[in-house]
C-alpha cells in the first residue's frame, strides 16, 4: 500500500467530518485540516514574507513540543476529538510525503462536505 493510500485512509477514518459528534467539533477538525492545507501550501516565486510565515507558522503549530503553541495544539486536538500525539505524527507524514497535491485535495473535499 502506498503512501498516499494510507494516508488518504487516515484522512478519512480520523479526519471524517460526518462522524463528527457536535458542530463545536466539526469547527476544531476543520481548524486542523486547515493547518494541514497552510503548512502544505505550494511555495511560489511571488509569496511575500507573510506567506512564507504563515506557511512555517502552521509547520511549527504541529512540531511544537513546550510552550503556548503546544498547548494551543493540544486544546484544539482534544475539542476536535483526536490525540494529539497521533495528529502529530499524521502531519509529519503528510509534510514528508511526496503527494501533497493529491493530499491537499483530499483535505479540501473533506472540508468541502
Amino acid at each position: 500500500m502506498s503512501t498516499t493510500t494510507n494516508i488518504s485512509v487516515v484522512l478519512d477514518n480520523t479526519f471524517h467530518i460526518r462522524n463528527a459528534k457536535d458542530n463545536s467539533q466539526l469547527l476544531f477538525l476543520a481548524v486542523i485540516l486547515q493547518a494541514l492545507l497552510d503548512a502544505t501550501k505550494p511555495k511560489l516565486p511571488s509569496d511575500n514574507e507573510e506567506i512564507i510565515l504563515d506557511r512555517l507558522r502552521a509547520r511549527a503549530w504541529f512540531s511544537s513540543s513546550v510552550g503556548v503553541t503546544c498547548e494551543d495544539f493540544r486544546t484544539v486536538c482534544e475539542c476536535a476529538g483526536v490525540d494529539p500525539s497521533y495528529t502529530k505524527t499524521f502531519a509529519y507524514k503528510v509534510l514528508e510525503s511526496g503527494e501533497i497535491p493529491f493530499i491537499r485535495k483530499r483535505i479540501n473535499t473533506i472540508l468541502s462536505m
